[in-house]
């Protein structure tokens, strides 16, 4: 046959076929091959794979491997030779809504079987061996002599190429030091940057545009350059009075949600989610999209109220995954229990996946405590007044010495600091008590006296150029955590809220500047400047202390430190679906409460599974008619006890209640410790006249798998220009079975696209990890995993064991490098 006469449609156009004469094509992977003695099968998808042998033996092996599998011969394009990988499926769209039995004697006539249906006219059907034909001949007589059908097609396989992520060229990004280390300038500090590209490397991506990102402000520019994608914006809304204005209300006006000189919001806006398109300045997660809320204002002066706050609430209740928000006051800054207690339970259970909505709030920029008493006076404001003219007039500071915000200490709230590009505290931060993170931003003296080290932070603006140079205050650093969370959910939706928050805790970085600063000098207008105390005592110094957190450490001045996005991504990652499991483990010892007695009782659950915690619930089913008496407490293997139940309640009767990470946040302190021994779970009685029992207990403990990790720290040149390049060894032990798994390499080079990084495993199969990608950038610092590439995932379920072997090879002159390690993480 000759090839015009070999076509069949794809897509409702004829395309021309080139049969492969030494090729065919069988549904079975190359193991399976192996027990017919095909040893070098190609794998051409999750399920199939392609045969080369010798043409004369073409039709006897295609015939053997029949009796195993669906096999046909092997085609491409005829014009481009373009590889056309036809399976035993085909999609058929009929030209009219067809009932069950006529699609069933369609099927019968042509020994198809129906695998799936679309519409009540799009199909999916497999051919068998009473079809009579193959695919090719199939979708041709089906388009051309059935009259029953619109249209049929192949269900291709397609070999897709893994682009090469590449790093933004939006010509500001370079400027924009609180994203990346490469900016070369005297007043910055590597420390102080947020590692956000080193966490889209990670990602492979810029964050998930279903992660959505609140943000209520003084309004943002939509038709701003920097967020124009289509869909950029998964809603809006304004305020007019009591009025929250929303798209698709009648007389909504997109045009309403920016006015001039009231630019904070679009700088906020794009230090969330600036697009990476090549044109003006790039967010922490450019991928994901914004939900901006804009309350009336006037000049600085946001109009807020307890109602309005209400109503934003529960528009965005189902709507957002992150809330962020750079405004607030001091030194009261105290809500109806309405809003807190919304708050509260959206931290929990609200946002578009139901887990939670992590809340952001700036900690403010008055140098000043945002929660505690002080015994002196403390400045809260800059002292200076601006006049009509535009000049500033000192006016003195005002002082307060009682501090109050009652968002402080909110399960799944985070209020934010300020940390300078030189990774010292930015002189205005607020401190103390209720602080929980910090982020880079800008760093002027509050009182306008000194000169100190600091950079602004380059992001969107509304005015004519669209771009500023000088956005900064906790206002800039608190959507840049909002940011940050939003790529932690894209990594791993499935965290909730207040998981979410704890990772970002928990990955800081604690290596910063704990620098104070000089004490205001006198000047001619005000020469006595004792009032000047801040950070007062006991927040005067930044050291990081043990305040027994579950999250770690913590400082006054930087909370729980630098919010780190590489570090979080990471943690997310190897926490996400696939690699955990459940287990459940009960006890119902029916025993007696001692009354008014502090020694209680005690009942043990031995567990005898290895793993790691990554998450945990206790179920206890207490009788009691005073539960005001009673403390519960469980004490994990490693002696860390958490409080279930401390005393409150009062005159209620009986414990029958279920305790996770949403209602007892110190279960955190749990992870990642490992689970096999004693649990115990003790009550006490602590107050007389009331008896109980303690009838059952369970726990519902989520491990992550311990896993199997080597790594090759042997550094080896890479020589120049050579094919053959070098092969390091890792040998891994036998019996363990392979769940996911991730290759990681660290290697030094002036131009990656000359490298070829390949991993070839113990059963022989080759896997090209780098291939020509990257062109000149810098070194090749990477991870892959099997969650994120096909021919990874294709070892799932086979024996670690055996020697795996790394190939790095150098194929063009010029650029010289070195392999400094790569390591194999298996999780069995």
């Amino acid at each position: 046959m000759s090839i015009d006469t070999i076509y069949t449609y794809r897509a409702g156009k004829k395309v021309f076929l080139q049969k492969k004469p030494d090729q065919f094509v069988v549904r079975a992977l190359p193991d399976k091959l192996k027990e017919l003695g095909i040893i070098d099968a190609e794998q051409v998808s999750s399920a199939s794979s392609r045969v080369t042998t010798r043409t004369a033996d073409l039709e006897l092996m295609m015939s053997n491997t029949r009796n195993i599998a669906p096999t046909h011969h092997s085609y491409s394009v005829a014009d481009t030779d373009e590889e056309f990988l036809i399976t035993d499926r085909i999609f058929v769209t009929f030209r009219r809504p067809m009932a069950a039995d006529q699609v069933d004697a369609f099927a019968g006539h042509y020994g198809l079987v129906k695998k799936a249906a679309y519409s009540d006219r799009d199909y999916l059907f497999q051919l068998t061996n009473h079809t009579g034909m193959n695919p090719v001949k199939l979708v041709v007589k089906l388009t051309e002599q059935e009259p029953l059908i619109a249209s049929a097609d192949h269900d291709l396989n397609k070999r897709m190429s893994t682009y090469q992520f590449t790093l933004p060229t939006d010509p500001r990004y370079l400027q924009q030091w609180h994203l990346h280390t490469r900016l070369g300038n005297a007043a910055f500090d590597p420390r102080a940057s947020s590692q956000c590209e080193d966490a889209w490397l990670l990602l492979k991506n810029f964050g998930a545009a279903d992660v959505v990102v609140g943000v209520t402000d003084d309004g943002c520019k939509l038709d701003h350059p920097d967020f124009d994608s289509p869909d950029k914006f998964a809603g809006w809304g304004y305020f007019r009075g009591e009025r929250l204005i929303i798209k698709g209300d009648i007389g909504a006006n997109p045009a309403e949600m920016y006015k001039p000189d009231a630019d904070h919001g679009t700088s906020c806006a794009g230090v969330i989610a600036a697009e990476a398109d090549a044109v003006h300045t790039v967010g922490g997660a450019p991928g994901c999209r914004l939900f901006p809320i804009q309350w009336e204002s006037s000049g600085p002066s946001l109009f807020i109220s307890d109602s309005k706050m209400m109503t934003v609430l529960d528009f965005l209740a189902d709507k957002v995954d992150i809330l962020s928000n750079s405004w607030g006051g001091v030194p009261e800054n105290n809500w109806t229990l309405q809003v807190v207690n919304r708050i509260t339970a959206l931290a929990k259970t609200g946002g578009r996946r139901g887990r939670g909505i992590v809340f952001l709030w700036a900690a403010g920029n008055e140098n000043c405590p945002i929660q505690h008493t002080a015994p002196v006076d403390v400045p809260y404001d800059g002292g200076w007044q601006y006049q009509a003219d535009g000049s500033r007039r000192w006016v003195g500071v005002s002082t307060a010495r009682r501090f109050e915000n009652n968002l402080a200490g909110i399960p799944g709230l985070m209020h934010v600091a300020a940390l300078a590009s030189n990774a010292q505290r930015s002189h205005y931060s607020n401190y103390g008590t209720g602080i929980m993170i910090c982020a880079p931003t800008s760093n002027v003296h509050k009182y306008r006296r000194l000169t100190v080290t600091g950079l602004g932070i380059t992001t969107a603006t509304g005015t004519t150029d669209g771009v500023t140079e000088s956005f900064g205050g906790t206002s800039s650093a608190t959507p840049l955590v909002a940011g940050i969370a939003a790529l932690t959910i894209s990594a791993n939706p499935e965290l909730t809220a207040l998981e979410v928050v704890s990772i970002l805790k928990r990955t800081t970085s604690k290596d910063l500047n704990f620098d104070g600063y000089l004490r205001t000098p006198p000047a001619s207008f005000d020469p006595d400047t004792s009032w000047d105390v801040s950070p007062i005592s006991p927040f005067d110094k930044g050291d990081f202390k043990d305040i027994g957190s579950p999250d770690g450490t913590w400082s006054p001045w930087f909370g729980h430190g630098r919010v780190d996005a590489s570090r979080a991504i990471t943690e997310a990652l190897r926490t996400r679906s696939g690699i955990t499991k459940k287990v459940q483990y009960g006890s119902s010892p029916k025993k007696d409460i001692p009354d008014n007695n502090s020694i209680g009782i005690q009942d043990v659950i031995r567990v005898p599974d290895a793993g790691r915690l990554h998450d945990i619930k206790i179920d206890v089913d207490i009788t009691h008619t005073y539960i005001g008496d009673l403390r519960v407490s469980l004490k994990a293997p490693d002696g860390t006890t958490v409080v279930l139940h401390d005393k409150t309640g009062a005159v209620q009767d009986n414990i029958k209640k279920g305790y996770d990470l949403a209602t007892v946040p110190a279960f955190a302190s749990l992870r990642d410790k490992e689970i096999i021994g004693d649990w115990i779970l003790q009550v006490q009685d602590l107050w007389a006249a009331d008896l109980g029992r303690l009838n059952s207990w369970a726990m519902e403990i989520t491990i992550t798998p311990e896993p199997l990790i080597a790594e090759d720290l042997a550094s080896l040149r890479i020589p120049d220009n050579d094919p053959v390049g070098i092969t390091r060894n890792l040998p891994l032990p036998t019996g363990k079975t392979i769940q996911d798994i991730a290759v990681a390499v660290d290697i030094n080079h002036s131009w990656i696209g000359d490298l070829l990084v390949s991993l070839t495993t113990p059963g022989n199969t080759q896997i090209v990890l780098h291939e020509g990608k990257g062109e000149r950038i810098e070194n090749l610092v990477q991870t892959w995993r099997s969650q994120d590439r096909l021919d990874l995932r294709a070892l799932r379920g086979k024996d670690a064991g055996g020697i795996w072997q790394l190939k790095v090879a150098d194929r063009v002159s010029q650029d010289e490098g070195k392999l400094n390690r790569w390591s194999i993480e298996i999780v069995v």
